[in-house]
């Protein structure tokens, strides 16, 4: 029987890359929940493109009782990084059929494709074979049934590796994984250390909560800057190292408009645009965490977690705080310590 991936998680990074195994004719089920999973049961799911729509019909369960799993199986953990523990905790010790009395869930592999450096501990945890996913992907998930994929046919790039890190010559599992990924579209590196190549994500991903806050283009680039020159700060003094080259190989992500679609809007807009929760206290919270522990403070990236993490608790919608509300005492900050 050939591999089979289940797809936890029908947001924009699972159902994108649920659709795209299922046109590459590998097999797939995806786990999703509510009107999404309604609407795919009843219509398929419409992924909007460039050139054009696409209606990939997928096999949808609502979780983990309607998955008859196998030793075939590949389990892709899709959820936000806020609901990655209790998606491991329902699916881990779920049966599977095989020839090993007692095989259970946690025995076959499992990729963590979360933003944030927590998820593959936590996998770890009850998973023995766990493989960190970082997926750099311009997909959006707004409406019931549908996501956009605005790059094609290159949908997305990313990197994959075993973790912890493993010195060996040769990973007849990874290389599989990844040639399943990029027939499905994906342009996918093998990496050594992925790791690195997560904090290499938080660099750029403290900054998606910026997008919830209104403001001018010049405080958006300050805090851009002032918060990435902060988390490196954080990570360096932790002896966190971020990947520092690319890695792609000349791999492309060309972003194309969507008619009807407005660009731009990272995962946590949409997030705050659906009243979901947010994944905010495993980015900006991972670096005050990160600083707590050794020792030293992270007041933007604390600043910004407590913003949004007010907003979220309001129910409030992208755009009730203002940059300014973050910059204010940042600035007197950087005044204070120039005058001195």
């Amino acid at each position: 029987m050939s591999r089979r991936y289940v797809v936890i998680g029908g947001g924009a990074v699972g159902s994108v890359l649920a659709a795209q195994l299922e046109l590459a004719g590998i097999r797939t089920v995806l786990v999703a929940r509510g009107a999404h999973l309604e609407a795919i049961r009843e219509h398929g799911l419409r992924v909007r493109r460039p050139g054009g729509d696409d209606l990939v019909r997928l096999a949808v369960a609502a979780g983990a009782a309607e998955v008859r799993l196998t030793q075939d199986d590949v389990l892709v953990l899709a959820v936000k990084s806020q609901d990655a523990d209790a998606a491991l905790a329902g699916w881990a010790w779920r049966p599977v059929l095989a020839e090993r009395c007692g095989s259970v869930a946690a025995d076959l592999p499992i990729l963590t494709f979360q933003n944030g450096l927590a998820a593959e501990d936590a996998a770890l945890r009850r998973f023995s074979t766990v493989y960190g996913v970082t997926i750099g992907i311009a997909a959006s998930y707004l409406e019931p049934g549908e996501v956009v994929s605005p790059s094609y046919p290159v949908v997305g790039v990313a990197w994959l590796g075993l973790h912890p890190a493993a010195k060996r010559d040769a990973d007849p599992l990874q290389a599989s994984l990844v040639g399943d990924l990029r027939a499905a579209g994906f342009h996918v590196e093998p990496v050594n250390d992925i790791a690195t190549w997560k904090a290499r994500k938080l660099l750029a991903n403290v900054n998606n909560g910026l997008d919830v806050l209104d403001g001018s283009d010049a405080e958006r680039v300050e805090a851009r800057l002032a918060l990435v020159a902060e988390t490196r700060r954080v990570l360096d003094a932790a002896g966190v190292l971020p990947a520092t080259d690319t890695g792609l190989g000349g791999g492309t992500l060309i972003v194309e408009s969507v008619p009807g679609h407005t660009p731009g809007r990272l995962s946590t807009w949409q997030s705050f645009a659906r009243g979901a929760s947010s994944e905010v206290d495993h980015l900006n919270g991972e670096v005050v965490l990160i600083a707590r522990r050794h020792g030293l403070d992270a007041p933007l990236n604390e600043r910004l977690q407590r913003l949004l993490g007010r907003q979220a608790v309001e129910g409030a919608p992208p755009g009730a705080h203002t940059l300014h509300d973050l910059l204010a005492a940042h600035r007197r900050t950087e005044l204070e310590r120039t005058a001195s």
